[in-house]
């Protein structure tokens, strides 16, 4: 009998072992992400990590009021700063044919087909001698209560580093009157 339970037990630890394996690939594996358009998440966590406590002048207009603020980032907060372009990353396995993309020496544009479903409309990358100068993202939700439309700009220096960016939106709520919002920060 003692036989039979080293024999369960090392089949049991064998067992656990290869599982623990097959988890960890799981975790690093995300089906629901692609390689196929701008890896545009990627790129801004890049740039991110290089702006953390870089001091932003940031002016704001809301609809007939304007505010500018000036203040500095860690990276989480530049994170939430610019989540309208992380969001915006079409890199999802369910897009992995919604979108048309030209490519040119120094211009990448990726657009949502005729008749295919997504928020994102457009991204467009601009390069000069391969590296990224702008881009540009165009965002339009539109129901029979709600309507809204956001374009949001990132310039970059010679090193690829945000040196500002800009959000422009109209929205519309049934019932509601409008609003327009305009935000553009700029890096000292």
């Amino acid at each position: 009998m003692g036989r039979y339970l080293k024999v369960i037990c090392l089949l049991l630890y064998v067992g656990t072992l290869f599982s623990c394996k097959k988890d960890e690939q799981l975790a690093i594996a995300n089906p629901t992400q692609i390689d196929l358009y701008f890896p545009l998440s990627d790129f801004l966590q890049k740039n991110i990590g290089k702006l953390e406590f870089a001091e932003v002048v940031k002016e704001i207009h809301f609809n007939d009021e304007t505010e500018i603020v000036d203040f500095s980032l860690d990276s989480l907060a530049w994170r939430q700063e610019l989540d309208f372009f992380f969001q915006s990353d079409i890199n999802k396995a369910a897009l992995a044919s919604a979108y048309e993309t030209k490519e040119e020496p120094d211009l990448l544009v990726h657009q949502l087909k005729p008749n295919e479903k997504g928020n994102i409309k457009l991204i467009k990358v601009k390069k000069n001698a391969g590296k990224v100068v702008n881009i540009t993202i165009l965002s339009e939700i539109s129901n029979m209560f709600y309507q809204s439309t956001v374009e949001g700009l990132i310039i970059l220096d010679a090193n690829e580093e945000i040196s500002s960016y800009e959000m422009s939106g109209d929205q519309k709520v049934w019932f509601l009157p409008g609003t327009n919002l305009h935000v553009e920060g700029k890096v000292k």
